[in-house]
């Protein structure tokens, strides 16, 4: 009589494989230690996965729909979008808190990335790819509910943002197992972002935020002549939030410069 997969047992499984995976990559792991990690036999790991292989892949496709589950386009947001820019800010900073925290946490899987290549590459592409669009989308919004400058170039945009978070992405697993100040790294690149890209209105909402600007809102689509502009490029930017655009790109970042960082980290176990 053939033996009965049992639901828990893969759990334990994947949690066993994600931590031999993140320290000795997909060459150095064995099945053996998985299965020992897990505390099931190795033949009740055969009972889950064909190889060691088919495991990793479910890790890292379960890891990138949990992802994406972060990531709505404007056209498919259910709730009402905010109205004024101090509630994009605030929306903002909450959803970039909740994705690095989901990274901060999963952080074993950001290390087994570099492992992914080759077979695995489709994966990453099509996620990048539908992150990508994803952020150009946010700014796209954004500038036509004139909270970003309609000279903004979105595309470009959406590329620096990514870059940015990836090297967040980056730095953080170079912490090893210290938690580093993830709310004043994501403050910063709010800040940043805003007054790279905003419009009046966003401007004066982080200025207001940083008690650097005055109490009122600025309208939507007001250009003042309050030199808003050449304030902010003058001020040192404190901690603050997260990205207005989407911290779609913190994503992108594990697929893409973690591998730099993980290398190393392997190197040194």
């Amino acid at each position: 009589m053939s033996r009965v997969a049992d639901p828990r047992a893969k759990v334990s499984l994947l949690k066993a494989a994600e931590e031999v995976f993140a320290e000795r990559g997909l060459a150095g792991a064995k099945v053996e230690e998985i299965a020992r990690r897990a505390g099931v036999s190795k033949g009740a790991f055969y009972l889950h996965f064909e190889s060691k292989e088919a495991a990793l892949e479910e890790v890292v496709t379960s890891w990138l729909t949990r992802c994406r589950s972060f990531f709505v386009r404007p056209s498919e947001w259910g709730a009402t979008l905010p109205d004024t820019a101090h509630e994009v800010l605030e929306l903002a900073f909450a959803r970039d808190v909740r994705i690095f925290a989901f990274l901060w946490e999963t952080r074993a899987v950001l290390r087994i990335l570099p492992s992914c290549q080759g077979d695995y590459e489709y994966l990453f592409t099509a996620f990048r790819a539908e992150m990508a669009q994803t952020t150009k989308e946010w700014v796209e919004h954004w500038k036509r509910e004139e909270l970003f400058r309609v000279d903004v170039d979105a595309e470009l945009a959406a590329a620096l943002i990514g870059g940015a978070y990836n090297e967040l992405v980056a730095r953080m697993l170079a912490c090893g197992d210290v938690r580093p100040p993830l709310e004043e790294w994501l403050s910063f690149a709010l800040d940043s972002f805003t007054r790279a890209f905003g419009a009046d209105a966003m401007i004066a909402a982080t200025l207001q935020r940083t008690g650097l600007g005055p109490d009122d809102e600025v309208p939507r689509g007001v250009r003042s002549a309050s030199g808003l502009h050449d304030r902010a490029a003058h001020m040192t930017a404190p901690p603050a939030s997260g990205a207005v655009a989407h911290a779609v790109t913190a994503d992108d970042a594990t697929s893409t410069r973690a591998s730099t960082t993980t290398s190393n980290t392997r190197g040194r176990n």
